[in-house]
């Protein structure tokens, strides 16, 4: 097989899973992966040193906000979107305490990027007193696409205090027919074709960036296709009969909770109820104050939290060290 073929297929089965090649591909960095660097004279600071370790600011506000002010004004949010580093064991944790400080019971519903339409099939089964192994098992839950431990108490969370659990996602199947075949006339991708051109280059180059530009450029249309499409997916999942009294939380990556990219561009053709979001953001060292971090965010979401980095890992790696074939 050529390798330019053998690229895109590993790319696109990186894709169909939800986890692209690039942990980070779901981030809201537009900038091209690279390897790691060499190491700095200087060390770089660590996360209990950084002066935006686990601070809150409001985008809104311009200001720095505490964790209960944050609850505060997310209680009356119609659409919270939460967007996570896929990797970085703290977002993990800091989804679970969100979601725990803000369900009420019925009237809550949880939607996950992590689940598609296929597994949400099997959702209804589930209850309370559903164990780990029955959840799994009805869920067909892969842990090489996501791992358990990061999503699994999220689930059961939501399972015991009553809230209604949604798929976002769209399943392989689906992912490849929009692949070869492009959009099936489904309601809940109804709003792809309301996306403007210029969103749609914005993430053309998010893609192409994310999957390491092994791709050129002009070829990256199918797969922006999907990244719209499961934007478009996890929207109607938060908005479709929504009851009147409901909040709809979206656990997701970050580059799809993105205000001016993501789901709630989507979100906007489907409802007119005001929709928030927040960022979990590893610190930089390039970015130290408050007023750093309001300026580099502003449009991008309402609240961004900064967190703890996860291990630093060559993303791209994987494709460069892929050996030549005869054929090649």
């Amino acid at each position: 097989m050529p390798i330019k073929e053998r690229i895109l297929n590993q790319l696109f089965a990186y894709t169909l899973t939800g986890t692209l090649l690039l942990t980070g591909g779901c981030g809201y960095n537009t900038k091209a992966p690279q390897a790691e660097s060499p190491k700095k004279t200087e060390p770089s600071l660590q996360a209990e040193q950084h002066p935006l370790s686990g601070k809150v600011f409001s985008m809104i506000s311009g200001t720095q906000i505490s964790y209960a002010e944050l609850l505060k004004q997310l209680r009356n949010s119609r659409f919270i979107l939460v967007g996570e580093k896929h990797d970085n064991p703290e977002h993990h944790r800091l989804e679970l305490q969100l979601l725990q400080d803000l369900q009420n019971g019925t009237k809550t519903r949880l939607v996950l990027e992590m689940l598609d339409e296929q597994q949400g099939e099997n959702i209804p089964k589930l209850s309370a007193t559903s164990s780990e192994s029955e959840i799994k098992t009805l869920l067909n839950w892969s842990d090489s696409s996501w791992p358990w431990q990061d999503y699994g108490p999220l689930i059961s969370s939501a399972l015991k205090d009553g809230n209604q659990l949604k798929a976002g996602n769209l399943s392989k199947p689906l992912l490849m027919q929009i692949y070869k075949k492009g959009l099936p006339d489904q309601p809940r991708l109804a709003t792809v074709s309301d996306i403007p051109q210029t969103i749609r280059s914005t993430i053309q180059q998010q893609v192409f960036e994310s999957h390491c530009q092994a791709i050129p450029m002009e070829q990256m249309g199918p797969m922006t296709s999907i990244q719209l499409s499961r934007d478009a997916s996890m929207a109607y999942a938060l908005s479709d009969q929504l009851g009147k009294q409901m909040q709809a939380i979206l656990i997701t990556g970050a580059f799809h909770a993105r205000k001016d990219t993501g789901v709630p561009q989507h979100l906007k053709k489907l409802t007119s109820k005001a929709v928030v979001s927040i960022l979990l953001t590893e610190t930089d060292d390039a970015l130290t104050t408050a007023a750093e971090a309001i300026s580099s965010n502003a449009g991008v979401a309402d609240y961004i939290w900064f967190t703890s980095r996860s291990e630093k890992k060559d993303y791209c790696a994987s494709l460069r060290q892929q050996p030549p074939k005869k054929d090649d």
